[in-house]
């Protein structure tokens, strides 16, 4: 002992100004109530800091404390003993060690044994480092002291290692307390202290993706804090902080990498190019067969090896220190590294975990083996089961040629153009694919991919299809394996969608029905979800806006927990969601949906029916708040869309939206007739008529909306002959929802022509469907033609309806918001709106002047502002004519 280190027996001096762990120093008070302590981590877990600080909470009256920092030269048993020895005797109450002679590891221990029991106050041995030490002989020799050393001896170990030393037995007797790299993570509040004493602190949001990143390993927070204090930026630690770092780099390869034996740090630099590890993958990489012994080992050997779950069936690395290794193995071998990829890859490939295996393919930069994978994997086919990031991924590394060269990769190709929104790029490379494999011997199940996503296609562009065309793919059905769930639920899927599109609304939900039963045979959510969009339109347009809402509210709680609340899925699904409390009358939370879910889908997939649901539903909230401007906005938004995703049907949509916007906020009839000529209305709504229209849906909404056009100008005849064909083709076809409008319109109509019985009977109509559904807006849509009739009910209502009475008082006050929202935020301003309600109530220009503290020549020119805007010359004039458009409240002098 002639080299004597007295540092060793007391903590380092360099530690500096630590995070005092609260919660941890908790815990070790109880060390002086356990035999045993154990505080086992890798390196950079902050055990010496913890420990330290734990030794500086306590008085000389607690405890009697000796402390020991070990090196590997103390892997010698008799250097080790008697530094112990040394470390007991350093500590006594003089402060200076004892004399003593080099003594035998026996008698050391009789020694260390003594002079413990010779000590009134307890004693903690602290060992810090005994992973350096730790040997059989050094781990018998501990075994023994924690065995027979007096009662009030505690034991506290440090140790990067797991050390065994005896301890099971102490924890059946719980007088084991262990703190593991779990306890020793930095907390959110930890990492904030320490992050704070920068001169540029981060903001929480930076503080808690850098604590994930790190997950809480206290060596990488503080590396990460000290290269803010050197002058990076924040946003840069965050962006760029991994493992290939030049300090955290150095830190490992000097504490962890370079500690390890030569075969350990090449089975470690193997293993860690996989986020999981398996027995028989550590087989696999290492050409071994005692994969799984070897997991034990590693995690015994504070290589930040820490299993998944209790079970320990899968084990993972620290993701900082895997991508460590897996750069420094990739600068140092290159070929090696490429082929233990590609072993992976396949590994995986053949076990059908095709998202790993491509990802190792990539890695190993191998475009004939991303190409087989996605290829045998199924290729498009991937992408209605959720896989598209996979395919997006597989694809853009591979050069076109090799892509448009395999017929399942450029099927996925086109396929992944139309979930991108692409269908102009999609339609040119389906189109240049097929007249490659035009007389090509393709195999039977190849011509049915080709044609499901030529349909797809053809859906997502909106094409119009006939009912002879669908009837063909209901054959085509009966023709296909029954196994092949993939096609079938893609087909049938399609086929629903086609039938709703169309209007047979019973023939629309067999096949969505069938397609949800074959995407849940091959477990794919993320299909049966639009399968869920898809029955909630059709229970939408059949009038049972309650069923719908059921639908889509499962589907949303799916969805959350799948995919989350901001992806595509739950934008699209918030559409659908808007566009029934819209219908309720439900606008502010309507628009709270469509606030982010309608700007995300304008950069994601998307198809008609979800554009249409989003954008009117916006538009018409919007006008109903007076806000026509921003209204005429979200239909201009509607209209670009159209035009870059070739959605025709879209764009036709919005042109009718436009005028019937136009109707309900009172604009003159002269411009709204020149509107609608210029859109082609007429056109659009003779297409009603037709057997099989190309745009049902088109038809349907211009039919309408000329029938309010034609109400307005008094040609009520014309509008009833219209209403009547509608009528009799949504009794046809079960869509209650339209009912709804054709009964309301048909009741103004038949008001007009003096029917007030008939007039009655067909509002009750509207109402009768409507009240269990509570849908509400349809009536304030159409409020310059429901008022009246709504007053007739009201004063008819003699039988004691709770329902009813509750469901018409609704829509009073809903009329009246929506009146009071028009009248001052809508076509006239909020001063205009004033005068307009001041003129209505019979006062003269000086009486309004005094009312509202302005001149009579003020309220003179806003008057004919008034007039200009409702194109009316005269007093008596503008409050008629305001009136009747629902701009003012009815019954004004």
């Amino acid at each position: 002992m002639q080299d004597l280190i007295a540092a060793k027996f007391d903590p380092p001096l360099w530690m500096g100004d630590q995070i005092r762990r609260e919660v941890l120093l908790g815990q070790l008070q109880g060390v002086l109530s356990h035999r045993l302590t154990l505080v086992h981590a890798p390196a950079g877990y902050g055990k010496t800091s913890l420990l330290a600080q734990w030794r500086d909470t306590l008085g000389a009256e607690t405890a009697r404390v000796a402390w020991l920092t070990l090196e590997r030269d103390d892997r010698d048993l008799k250097r080790f003993v008697n530094y112990l020895l040394l470390a007991l005797r350093r500590d006594q109450a003089d402060g200076e060690a004892k004399a003593t002679s080099d003594l035998p590891p026996r008698a050391a221990l009789s020694a260390m044994i003594n002079e413990i029991g010779e000590s009134q106050a307890p004693v903690v041995l602290i060992l810090d480092d005994l992973h350096h030490a730790f040997s059989e002989a050094v781990g018998q020799f501990l075994e023994t002291l924690v065995r027979l050393a007096p009662p009030n001896c505690h034991f506290l170990f440090a140790s990067r290692d797991y050390p065994w030393v005896g301890q099971s037995i102490l924890a059946a007797e719980e007088q084991l307390l262990e703190i593991g790299p779990a306890e020793l993570r930095f907390s959110a509040q930890e990492t904030e202290c320490l992050l704070t004493r920068t001169d540029r602190p981060l903001e929480t949001l930076d503080i808690d993706t850098l604590l994930d990143r790190t997950e809480g390993w206290p060596i990488a927070v503080q590396l990460a804090s000290l290269s803010i204090k050197r002058g990076m930026e924040a946003e840069r630690v965050i962006d760029e902080y991994c493992g290939t770092s030049s300090d955290l780099a150095r830190y490992l390869s000097e504490q962890v990498l370079m500690t390890l034996p030569q075969e350990t740090r090449d089975i470690v630099a193997r293993t860690a190019l996989v986020d999981r590890l398996t027995g028989e993958m550590v087989d696999l990489l290492c050409d071994r067969q005692d994969g799984w012994m070897v997991l034990e080992r590693l995690e015994q050997q504070g290589v930040f090896l820490t299993p998944v779950s209790w079970e320990r069936r899968e084990y993972r690395y620290h993701q900082l220190f895997a991508e460590y290794l897996r750069d420094r193995f990739e600068r140092s071998d290159r070929v090696q590294f490429a082929a233990l990829q590609r072993r992976i890859a396949s590994w995986l490939a053949e076990r059908g975990q095709t998202a790993e295996a491509l990802d190792h393919a990539i890695l190993s930069g191998d475009d004939l083996l991303v190409a087989s994978i996605l290829e045998e994997a199924g290729g498009w086919r991937l992408i209605p089961q959720g896989l598209q990031g996979v395919v997006e991924r597989g694809l853009a590394k591979l050069p076109i040629a090799l892509i448009r060269g395999r017929p399942r990769l450029a099927l996925a190709q086109v396929y992944l153009q139309i979930k991108l929104g692409e269908l102009g790029s999609a339609r040119a490379e389906y189109d240049l694919f097929l007249s490659e494999v035009e007389g090509a011997d393709l195999s039977v199940d190849l011509k049915t991919e080709v044609r499901v996503v030529g349909d797809t296609l053809t859906d997502y562009e909106n094409q119009p299809v006939t009912f002879d065309d669908l009837l063909a793919r209901e054959a085509l059905l009966r023709k296909l394996p029954a196994n092949d769930h993939l096609v079938l639920a893609n087909i049938s899927e399609t086929l629903g969608a086609k039938y709703l599109e169309g209007g047979w609304l019973e023939r629309a939900l067999q096949p969505t029905l069938a397609s949800r039963d074959h995407y849940l045979a091959i477990g794919s959510l993320y299909s049966d979800l639009f399968t869920r969009f898809l029955e909630a339109r059709i229970k939408r347009a059949q009038g049972r806006s309650k069923d719908a809402e059921a639908i889509l509210h499962a589907a949303c709680a799916n969805i959350t927990d799948t995919y989350g609340d901001r992806s595509d899925l739950a934008a699209n699904c918030a559409a659908f969601r808007a566009e029934l409390l819209f219908e309720q009358d439900m606008v502010a939370e309507a628009r709270e949906l469509l606030a982010w879910a309608l700007p995300h889908m304008e950069q994601s997939d998307g198809w008609v029916d979800v554009y249409a649901a989003a954008y009117f539903t916006e538009a018409r909230a919007l006008a109903g708040e007076g806000a026509f401007e921003e209204a005429c906005d979200v239909i201009a938004r509607a209209r670009r869309v159209a035009a870059r995703r070739r959605l025709r049907q879209l764009e036709m949509l919005a042109d009718i939206c436009s005028i019937e916007l136009q109707i309900s906020q009172g604009a003159p009839t002269h411009a709204v007739l020149a509107a609608a000529a210029v859109v082609g209305l007429d056109p659009m709504a003779d297409m009603m008529h037709e057997e099989s229209p190309a745009y049902r849906p088109v038809a349907v909404a211009a039919s309408l909306c000329r029938t309010r056009l034609r109400l307005l100008i008094g040609e009520y005849e014309l509008a009833l002959e219209e209403l009547q064909k509608l009528r009799d083709w949504a009794e046809q076809h079960g869509a209650g929802r339209l009912l709804i409008d054709v009964n309301i319109l048909a009741a103004a109509g038949l008001r007009m022509r003096g029917d007030t019985a008939a007039s009655r009977a067909c509002f009750d109509e509207a109402v009768g469907i409507a009240m269990f559904q509570n849908i509400v807006r349809p009536f304030v849509e159409a409020r310059h033609f429901v008022q009246a009739c709504l007053d007739d009910a009201l004063d008819a209502d003699t039988q004691v309806d709770r329902f009813r009475a509750q469901f018409m008082k609704s829509l009073v006050k809903s009329l009246a918001v929506y009146r009071n929202n028009v009248t001052v935020l809508g076509m006239f301003s909020e001063a205009e709106a004033e005068v307009l309600l001041y003129l209505s109530q019979g006062h003269s220009n000086k009486e309004i002047a005094r009312l509202i503290g302005m001149s009579p020549d003020t309220v003179k020119y806003r008057l004919k502002s008034v007039f200009r805007k409702i194109g009316v010359s005269k007093r008596r004039d503008a409050v008629r004519i305001s009136a009747e458009r629902g701009l003012i409240p009815a019954g004004m002098p």
